[in-house]
């Protein structure tokens, strides 16, 4: 939107001229929840059809996450201050996705609070899935999301998940598989080759609640159980990378305390954790601190540790594969706030904030669409030994094919010659080449009428 004067310049559009941007906020404010309801029902609809012509059996696999946008708006309800992500002393809107791991689509949407923390949204997602009718659905998140909470809504609603569990929670079932597991996962028959990693795979018999009573104590009439594969990884050069790095940030501390300089506030508090004072029987000697070898090994004893837990997936590598899939939704986000500009929301009154949203969903749609079709164009050509699609970024795909200029005349219309890399463009993304040939002309003037600045 930010750059929609240029671009109507160069561009036919459907109404006789640019729109303003009090006209484009009345389009923001036109578009209504069940509108948005109707399309995630469509591409639902749309998605289930492509997998039974393609004969896919395999559960939809779903990369969950979400990320903070932040707004300078006051009069924003939804507009609060809460973990931001990308660490901006701003409040914010929390604006999570789910895009399908293997195109890299984004599917759904939801914009909510800026301070509800990520664990706290899988019950409404699950909710969501069942309003959507998305069955056959496994959930990937991070860390973030992985609770014994969330583990048992999941099981409970037939949701499939992987979910990678905190290892750093202290008496957590998490760190109990790893302390068994330790010596077993230093074994090099235990490597696997092609995830270059340590990885073991442990069965437990899962116990949760059917259906929970608020108030009431479960009893075990009322308890199912559930098998769930709980995937132990260890990758020893991420150990020795972060202990390399303590060491490093220790040496540092040592180093001002000899000099007598101030640390900074990330220093003070590693100082305060692991640094004890030295033991002195003369009174005349200068305090001095020693480092608790104790607290650096319990520091570092879970480093280079992933656990990752799933009732679908049994295998270890598919599970470490299927998280490292997750990349397509952070590659969404960055699509939607650094290639597209949406960090920030710009609108002053919740209802053109909701039109925004999705439209800019739908142009991350889009981009992510463009992006996967460039990818699969170039692989083929490197298959086929032909010269390989190099291009430096979506804006350049577009900022190139935007130069092909049409010459309207009053029988029709035709485009200018189409060559080279720009033809190649074309093919790339399955969209019919423009041909030079004179073609009959549309009814624009007619489409125009149908809009006008105060029905828009």
């Amino acid at each position: 939107m930010s750059r929609y004067p240029n671009f109507a310049e160069t561009t036919r559009l459907p109404w006789p001229g640019a729109l303003h941007a009090s006209t484009i906020g009345r389009i923001f404010r036109r578009i209504k929840s069940q509108q948005i309801e109707n399309y995630f029902a469509e591409v639902q609809k749309g998605l289930l059809e492509q997998k039974i012509k393609a004969n896919d059996t395999d559960k939809l696999t779903l990369a969950l996450d979400s990320t903070s946008i932040s707004s300078y708006s006051e009069k924003l309800p939804n507009v609060v201050r809460g973990r931001n992500k990308d660490e901006d002393n701003l409040p914010q809107i929390n604006l999570l996705m789910l895009v399908d791991s293997k195109t890299g689509l984004p599917l759904f949407y939801r914009h909510y609070e800026g301070n509800v923390p990520d664990a706290q949204t899988v019950r409404r997602v699950i909710a969501d899935n069942s309003r959507l009718k998305l069955t056959d659905v496994v959930l990937v998140s991070d860390k973030g999301y992985s609770s014994n909470k969330n583990i048992n809504d999941c099981l409970r609603n037939d949701v499939g998940l992987l979910f990678n569990m905190k290892c750093g929670v202290k008496g957590s079932l998490t760190q109990e598989v790893i302390d068994e597991e330790m010596s077993n996962l230093r074994d090099l028959n235990k490597r696997d080759w092609y995830t270059e990693a340590f990885q073991i795979t442990k069965k437990i018999e899962w116990s949760y609640e059917r259906q929970p009573a608020p108030r009431k104590r479960p009893s075990k009439n009322t308890r199912d159980v559930a098998t769930l594969y709980w995937h132990i990884y260890f990758d020893k050069q991420i150990a020795e990378k972060v202990s390399q790095g303590l060491f490093e940030r220790i040496g540092k501390i040592q180093e001002k305390l000899h000099k007598k300089e101030s640390l900074d506030e990330n220093e003070q508090s590693l100082f305060e954790e692991i640094f004890e004072k030295a033991e002195s029987t003369d009174e005349d000697t200068p305090v001095s601190y020693i480092i608790n070898n104790k607290k650096v090994d319990e520091k570092l004893r879970y480093k280079g540790y992933r656990v990752l837990v799933s009732n679908e997936i049994s295998d270890a590598r598919k599970a470490w594969c299927a998280y490292q899939e997750r990349w397509k939704v952070e590659d969404t986000f960055k699509t939607l706030k650094s290639r597209l500009g949406c960090s920030r929301n710009r609108v002053s009154d919740n209802e053109s904030l909701n039109g925004k949203i999705f439209v800019q969903f739908l142009a991350t749609s889009i981009a992510m669409v463009v992006r996967a079709r460039l990818k699969k164009y170039s692989e083929e050509c490197r298959k086929s030994d032909e010269p390989a699609l190099i291009y430096d970024s979506d804006g350049t795909v577009l900022g190139t094919l935007n130069n092909i200029m049409q010459t309207k005349f009053q029988a029709g219309y035709y485009f200018g010659e189409i060559a080279g890399k720009r033809r190649k463009l074309f093919e790339a993304l399955g969209v019919r080449v423009p041909d030079s040939e004179p073609e009959r002309e549309m009814d624009y003037e007619d489409e125009a009428d149908e809009y006008d600045d105060d029905e828009l």
